[in-house]
């Protein structure tokens, strides 16, 4: 998945949501440094599995389908009250596939959604952070992230077309991602106070999704990390 995904506070998505991406800093604070390497800390991260569980979504059953008929019976020629007559079953009216097709693109948001956090989660045992003055990499050993601190551009998500932004808000690096219609997502990357672990904080919601948070702690480490053949995320 291309998770450009996800977020710092349910203020910020309230925030994305109205006024599209925000405009970040291209400048990290002062002694900020997130470089090194970083192991996931699964004792003090977010259970990645409830997450999913809870998102994973209820197949439509046959009553879910038949919920859409409107009232349209065995004899009804889908004409409009007054005008119909005994006949065949008639074509459902747009209206009654309404609940239905509602129902259906539910369950194709979800389903991107698990399959982007899916996909995440498949990543993030391990973590490498390259920062320059004009560059921040998240290297996951078999996959790359290159993020250029302030700028705003159109990037392909898994729902479309989407308006990203990077860069710094305080202490914390921030990628806002907000597609012309999906689930917008909102990552935040911060160090502890004592500077030895990584705090990753994912957000995700938007449109008639719930807004949902998914927080990883990592340790680091100055063992080197495995590495596959990496890809440009």
């Amino acid at each position: 998945m291309r998770i450009a995904g996800c977020l710092c506070a349910l203020t910020s998505l309230s925030l994305v949501g109205c006024f599209g991406v925000s405009t970040l800093d291209p400048a990290a604070p002062h002694s900020i440094d997130l470089s090194g390497n970083w192991i996931l800390d699964r004792q003090a991260s977010d259970d990645p599995q409830k997450l999913l569980d809870k998102l994973r979504p209820k197949e439509t059953t046959h009553r879910d389908m038949s919920a859409a008929d409107d009232g349209l019976g065995p004899y009804d020629n889908g004409q409009q009250d007054g005008q119909g007559g005994n006949g065949p079953r008639g074509r459902r009216s747009q209206q009654a596939m309404q609940p239905l097709l509602y129902r259906n693109n539910q369950i194709i948001t979800h389903t991107q959604v698990m399959r982007a956090l899916s996909a995440d989660v498949a990543r993030a045992d391990q973590l490498t952070i390259r920062q320059t003055h004009t560059q921040l990499t998240l290297d996951y050993g078999i996959t790359a992230r290159t993020f250029t601190p302030g700028l705003k551009s159109v990037v392909s998500a898994s729902w479309g077309v989407a308006d990203q932004s990077s860069g710094w808000k305080g202490k914390e690096f921030v990628i806002e991602v907000k597609p012309q219609t999906g689930v917008r997502s909102v990552e935040s990357y911060t160090l502890s106070s004592d500077g030895k672990h990584l705090i990753e904080q994912l957000h995700l919601g938007g449109g008639d999704y719930p807004n949902v948070a998914l927080k990883r702690v990592y340790d680091h480490t100055d063992q080197p990390l495995p590495r596959s053949i990496p890809m440009n995320d």
